[in-house]
């Protein structure tokens, strides 16, 4: 269906001879070349849904795809891609480095701020004290939580080699923004209402054996490190 309302649309242009979509931008604006009676060509940014008129209600042109969001440098699979990260072999007497997993679940209906509280509340926790804490939060991302931190405890144990799933800390607990949509809430009356739907994204890594001690800052250390960060400060246009 989408070739074909391509070929009506290439037919209502009529007079232009190449169309050439290129992934400029999310809008759905595509970049066309007009050639003219004049040797030299020019290229105007023009808005598709315009341009399609009436077909733009069909559904294969509503589904033309003309951004490179997917198409960057930073893919939307990078982060699961440093599980095939290949280390140079350790030396001898070098103690084992531990394992690790990255997990991410993608496009998750709910709010970027919110469930970063939950996010922050089981990075560096063990495993099990993280799946035994979140059930008591009365909340709806500490269910979301618990079950990608089920889905990656099953990626472990599955597909790296993670001899034991207790033995496992949560070393990164990440929290991204996802694709943002609109939506309407009808009324009575002909009342209508502008909705936001909002998604995010979550990742975790864990890492084999238990999580690293954190350092113990006692007041004079925290002074002491104070007066260091005054004594160096840059002070623009200063002597």
């Amino acid at each position: 269906m989408a070739s074909s309302c391509i070929h009506t649309l290439q037919c209502r242009l009529g007079g232009i001879h190449r169309l050439l979509a290129i992934a400029t931008s999310t809008q759905q604006t595509c970049l066309v070349k007009y050639p003219t009676q004049v040797p030299s060509l020019y290229h105007q940014r023009i808005n598709l849904q315009k341009l399609a008129g009436p077909l733009w209600s069909v559904a294969g042109i509503r589904s033309l795809h003309t951004s490179d969001n997917l198409h960057r440098k930073k893919d939307i699979r990078q982060y699961e891609l440093k599980n095939q990260t290949i280390y140079p072999p350790q030396k001898p007497g070098e103690p084992r480095r531990p394992a690790e997993v990255y997990y991410a679940k993608r496009q998750i209906k709910h709010s970027q701020r919110k469930l970063w509280y939950i996010a922050d509340f089981v990075k560096g926790m063990m495993i099990d004290d993280a799946l035994s804490q979140l059930p008591l939060i009365k909340k709806k991302g500490a269910i979301i939580v618990r079950d990608v931190l089920l889905e990656a405890q099953k990626e472990a144990m599955e597909n790296h080699n993670v001899e034991y799933k207790s033995n496992l800390h949560i070393a990164e607990s990440l929290v991204g923004k996802g694709k943002h949509d609109h939506a309407i809430r009808y009324h009575g009356r002909g009342f209508k209402f502008l909705l936001d739907l909002s998604y995010c994204h979550y990742y975790v890594c864990l890492r084999e054996g238990p999580p690293p001690e954190k350092p113990v800052f006692t007041g004079y250390d925290q002074a002491e490190r104070y007066m260091n960060k005054l004594r160096y400060r840059y002070i623009k246009q200063g002597l």
